[in-house]
């Protein structure tokens, strides 16, 4: 399995590492950006504006691993879009970042299915570390960076065909581990 870390590319110019970086995490800028603004030129500076602070923080980043790597970067596009949007006096249009679904998506759920993905997911990040390395990637990939899946299974080095299937194992693997160490009912039993 291939390590998702940056501190192998220490030949690397600081240029070249802040293009990688952006490469590699493109969706995750705009994806985070758009949470809080409909307007793309603003979107594009909040990742602009993204990308220069982390440039500051270069020493700090460049050792991290990918999984942590990624997190940073949402903080950082959080915080500056939280700032930005702030800055600019529009308080009043700045989107709620822990939406996972839009109001349309969420009229037909009632308050306790919500809460019940919001347990999910605070239980998910509890085992997150009894996952493995494998199964870790492809759902970073697929629900936190937003691959689809033949991106997600370029970057596994397997067939398009083959992730979705991954992606169930790794998926049912979760909630399997979720129901053994919490005693959590699945949704369908409920």
């Amino acid at each position: 399995m291939v390590t998702y870390t940056y501190d192998s590319e220490e030949n690397l110019s600081d240029k070249d590492f802040m293009v990688m970086l952006y490469t590699d995490f493109e969706k995750l800028f705009f994806y985070t950006a758009y949470k809080y603004t409909s307007n793309r030129e603003m979107a594009e500076d909040i990742v602009q504006e993204s990308l220069v602070n982390l440039h500051q923080k270069i020493e700090t980043i460049r050792p991290m691993d990918h999984a942590v790597l990624a997190a940073y970067v949402r903080t950082t596009v959080r915080n500056t879009a939280i700032n930005i949007i702030k800055a600019h006096g529009y308080e009043k249009d700045l989107r709620l970042e822990d939406n996972i679904k839009t109001t349309s998506e969420m009229q037909g759920a009632s308050l306790d299915d919500l809460l019940s993905l919001t347990r999910y997911r605070d239980l998910l990040k509890k085992i997150w570390p009894l996952l493995s390395e494998e199964e870790r990637f492809l759902l970073e990939g697929k629900y936190v960076l937003g691959y689809k899946d033949n991106e997600l299974a370029i970057k596994a080095g397997c067939k398009a065909s083959s992730i979705r299937m991954k992606l169930t194992r790794a998926r049912r693997h979760a909630l399997t581990i979720i129901v053994e160490q919490e005693g959590v009912k699945r949704f369908d039993e409920a």
